[in-house]
């Protein structure tokens, strides 16, 4: 294997934990929302994985690592990410702010930044 295919790899590797943190977030009341499914899907599609890939997340969850994002501004948009899938069903669970906020410790970024996106975003 390449160097290059490494590199790739990994990558791949954290596109897909990062969808399997947004997901566990989407899950987190028990139901996938059809408006969590479609921003799941909308931000996928940002990491270049097809729909048919989410279904697969979906299905398979405990096949991926948790695998943070290397820097900073990313780890804060995945932490921002969360916050949108939490609030797109207009319902906020406990247990979503509670993965949020464990989420963003497991980061290194201090939980506030969840109350305060969410407080940002709701308003």
């Amino acid at each position: 294997m390449g160097l290059f295919n490494i590199f790739g790899q990994n990558e791949d590797e954290k596109n897909k934990s990062y969808i399997k943190n947004l997901l566990e977030v989407a899950l987190a009341d028990g139901k996938l929302d059809d408006s969590e499914l479609e921003l799941l899907i909308l931000i996928a599609g940002k990491f270049d994985i097809p729909k048919s890939e989410v279904q697969i997340l979906i299905d398979n969850p405990n096949d991926i690592k948790f695998s943070p994002p290397s820097s900073y501004s990313a780890k804060v948009k995945l932490i921002e990410d969360l916050v949108k899938i939490m609030i797109v069903d207009k319902s906020i669970d406990e247990s979503e702010i509670k993965i949020c906020k464990d989420l963003s410790i497991k980061l290194n970024i201090a939980p506030v930044i969840v109350d305060e996106l969410l407080a940002s975003l709701v308003s």
